[in-house]
């Protein structure tokens, strides 16, 4: 046997071992990797692309000598550009070499950049003529009249195996889908069943959520004792204070002058009454005017001792110990105020509760010694156990402009009390339910607002 004859053998060996793997193969990916890696047995190639054709164009799925495809590189996304490029402008369905020269100048600049010179374009199509994508096989030597028969062959082969592979793929997809609807049915029939039950026959806690804050409890409202303009706030805000302790000053320039006017004119007064006094036994017109004098004297004497009053009002002090609530004192300096205008609040910080704000729409039955969880915004996963001690009857509007309920609860924490100020969301529990009055409660309010009944 010469070496001719054992080439030929050689090669029909390789061939048949070929379509062996191409018959085990279990998936169309399984495939994908044989035909790239191993078709060089057959046809020495450099490199070799499996272009999958989609409904709109296709893209690179496999290629040699690489597990998985990355298609975000630039080699990837250049050949993708390429072969979508060949694949519509070819009008060649069957085997065919890639001529350079007939490509675009910056196609074929960017191909000698890529790959090697020499391309084979390869349909991979089943035996009524679907075409499922192309094989692109490149190498430094030019392709023969017989690479193009073998090239023929493998196409035929591997299109056959991937119509075998999709036609396997649809009856296991059928069969499993058969089974899997008929469980989907029973599993979904006996789901609304129990959801059923669950709705009309268990009862839950009705619940539900709203915004609290943490209030002193009956605080020292501190308001301002005239008309005036706030001069000076003589502390921190937030800050301690002690009974007796200034908190704020009133402008008292204009009391001031008031009271000064007063005394000059009191004054006066008994400094004329004095002369009258004296010349009183010869001047009967100065004795009668003493009665006169004497009444000016009281009137412009409680002028001024009123005008004192109002000026010792202007510096305001605290009535009792506490933590001293208002905002920042810098906004308070200057503003005008009118008379029983608050401006602080003086509280025990270790006598707070809750004032929640619980919206219209939200409302459900409310009675005094319901229970109430406190969700501090600060520390959500210790709520603060409370009672609920109030609930306004009328809804008022909230400082966001929602019509909401002003409820009050007490806190049945011992210490520390958490500080004034701090807000968090109070989960309030209602009576018992069934589950469907729990879901469906506001859909079914919604309902009867819109029909009427």
């Amino acid at each position: 046997m010469n070496s001719y004859q054992n080439r030929q053998l050689s090669g029909c060996l390789a061939l048949l071992q070929l379509q062996r793997e191409v018959r085990e193969a279990k998936s169309i990916a399984e495939l994908g990797l044989i035909m790239v890696n191993r078709s060089q047995t057959i046809l020495p190639a450099a490199t070799v692309l499996f272009w999958q054709k989609n409904i709109s164009s296709g893209e690179i799925k496999q290629a040699s000598a690489v597990a998985q495809v990355d298609s975000n590189t630039p080699f990837i996304i250049w050949a993708n550009a390429i072969l979508s490029r060949l694949t519509t402008d070819s009008a060649q369905s069957d085997v065919h070499i890639v001529d350079k020269k007939e490509l675009p100048v910056e196609d074929a600049q960017q191909w000698a950049e890529w790959l090697s010179p020499y391309g084979l374009m390869l349909p991979v199509a089943s035996s009524e003529g679907a075409l499922y994508g192309w094989l692109l096989m490149v190498r430094e030597d030019k392709w023969q009249a017989s690479d193009m028969v073998l090239a023929q062959e493998l196409g035929q082969i591997y299109g056959y195996s991937w119509q075998t592979l999709s036609k396997q793929k649809a009856f296991n997809h059928i069969s499993s889908k058969r089974w899997s609807d008929r469980w989907s049915r029973t599993l979904g029939f006996a789901a609304v069943l129990s959801l059923v039950l669950i709705l009309f026959f268990v009862d839950v806690q009705q619940s539900v959520l709203a915004p609290a804050t943490v209030v002193p409890k009956n605080p020292n409202v501190v308001t301002s004792p005239l008309d005036g303009v706030i001069k000076k706030i003589a502390i921190a805000a937030n800050s301690a204070v002690k009974k007796g302790e200034i908190l704020f000053w009133l402008e008292p320039s204009e009391i001031k002058n008031r009271r000064d006017v007063s005394n000059l004119i009191l004054q006066v007064t008994k400094e004329r009454y004095l002369k009258a006094q004296k010349v009183a036994f010869s001047d009967p017109q100065a004795r009668a005017s003493l009665p006169l004098l004497k009444s000016q004297i009281k009137q412009h004497s409680a002028d001024a001792a009123y005008a004192q009053e109002l000026l010792d009002r202007t510096v305001v002090f605290a009535d009792s110990d506490g933590i001293a609530i208002f905002s920042d004192p810098s906004q308070w300096q200057g503003r005008p105020v009118a008379v029983g205008e608050q401006v602080m609040m003086v509280a025990d910080a270790n006598s707070v509760e809750l004032e929640i704000l619980l919206a219209v729409d939200d409302a459900i039955i409310m009675e005094p010694g319901a229970q109430v969880l406190l969700f501090l915004n600060s520390d959500p996963l210790n709520p603060l156990p409370a009672k609920l001690q109030h609930a306004s009857y009328q809804a008022t509007v909230d400082h966001s402009g929602t019509l909401a309920y002003r409820l009050t609860a007490k806190l049945l924490t011992t210490t520390p009390p958490p500080r004034i100020g701090l807000q968090g969301t109070a989960k309030l529990m209602g009576h018992q339910t069934s589950v469907f009055y729990y879901l469906f409660r506001r859909p079914l309010t919604a309902l009867r607002q819109a029909v009427g009944f």
